[in-house]
């Protein structure tokens, strides 16, 4: 299970390569060292970030993915990066993608 990344909208605006780096070239290694230990399965944290400005109210896996930030991007990247090596090695795969369906604490301490 992989639930490692940078997750801030905001900051991946401002420094997109420490978003690519980090949640893209970071899980590409551990992808390559799981093929090379025999690993087969693998469950990602994604987020809904990688659909962009939603095109209608229900979201299901035929949306269009169409991320508007370095964040989505890089979880968009890395799931598709799943797919050549499920094709490639053999490694399946889930994407667990989240919503922020409640928005965050007005004072800041959730969220």
């Amino acid at each position: 299970m992989h639930f490692a990344s940078n997750i801030e909208v905001g900051e991946s605006v401002i420094d997109p390569g420490k978003y690519y780096q980090n949640n893209v070239s970071n899980t590409l290694n551990l992808l390559d060292a799981m093929v090379r230990h025999g690993v087969k399965k693998f469950i990602f944290s994604s987020t809904a970030a990688i659909f962009g400005e939603p095109s209608s109210a229900l979201i299901d896996e035929k949306h269009p993915k169409q991320p508007i930030n370095p964040y989505g991007r890089s979880k968009l990247m890395v799931e598709q990066a799943l797919e050549d090596y499920e094709i490639a090695h053999g490694l399946e795969s889930v994407c667990l993608r989240y919503f922020n369906a409640a928005g965050a604490d007005i004072d800041g301490e959730l969220g």
